[in-house]
């Protein structure tokens, strides 16, 4: 019978190791998350240098700044420390129907956890806020794109993608349940902490929970199911019903 590199006998396929050297593999994260901060930093300090411009352009700029080192540090994680690939690494290769209503489960419960302790009240809130003050239709839909779609996808193949599987593979030695429960915790941390960079000097409250509340349960879905749909699904759905929110 053949086997696949990194399970040993009897070990569910499900969990198998995704990053074989997952201490490089969260200097990786480590350094793309610092990237990311940085650049969000930037955009937000260069503010008055945007209000000048198209809203489109400071857009564009706040979604790049988000989200290119994030998946810049999950692809090469994925090629560098695992042996794998980046799909099996990060937990995308597979699906199974049931990550759909997980999924579906949580992004609602959430959505309802930040609604009942902070309703949405409209606005956006950081960089983007002064975009949309210009061309207003192009850089909303730009705005609505990337909080819908681009965002939680590549935060997914992040935080839980990479963070989450990295530092289980890292603290195996701890057992799964204590390696997971480090894992989600810190990545939950990390989530929120960049959420917090990327608000600029504006932070709602609601912000806050929301990542907390997100970053805990997509946490909690990846280590469950050993996959990133159901985080991804529960992701995308937060982040759609929070726009739909905003645009009520």
């Amino acid at each position: 019978m053949s086997s696949v590199p990194g399970v040993t006998p009897g070990q569910p396929y499900l969990f198998t190791r995704s990053y074989h050297q997952p201490w490089r593999a969260l200097l990786v994260a480590a350094g793309g998350f610092g990237a990311a901060a940085l650049l969000l930093f930037v955009v937000d300090a260069t503010g008055p240098m945007w209000a000048g411009m198209p809203g489109w352009i400071a857009a564009v700029a706040s979604i790049f700044a988000a989200n290119a080192p994030l998946i810049i540090a999950v692809v090469a994680a994925a090629a560098f420390t695992s042996i794998v690939g980046f799909a099996r690494a990060t937990g995308i290769r597979h699906w199974v129907w049931t990550d759909l209503l997980y999924g579906l489960f949580v992004g609602i419960v959430a959505r309802a956890v930040v609604e009942l302790l902070a309703p949405t009240l409209g606005g956006f809130g950081g960089p983007l806020g002064g975009a949309l003050s210009g061309d207003a239709t192009l850089a909303l839909a730009i705005a609505a794109s990337a909080a819908v779609l681009i965002s939680p996808i590549i935060e997914e193949l992040y935080f839980r993608g990479l963070m989450v599987r990295a530092l289980v593979d890292a603290l195996s030695d701890a057992g799964r349940v204590g390696a997971s429960i480090v894992a989600v915790t810190t990545s939950t941390a990390a989530f929120v902490l960049l959420h917090v960079v990327a608000a600029g000097s504006l932070v709602p409250v609601g912000l806050i929970i929301g990542s907390l509340v997100v970053g805990v349960g997509c946490g909690v879905l990846t280590v469950v199911t050993g996959r990133l749909w159901a985080a991804i699904v529960a992701h995308v759905l937060y982040n759609a019903s929070g726009l739909a929110l905003l645009l009520w």
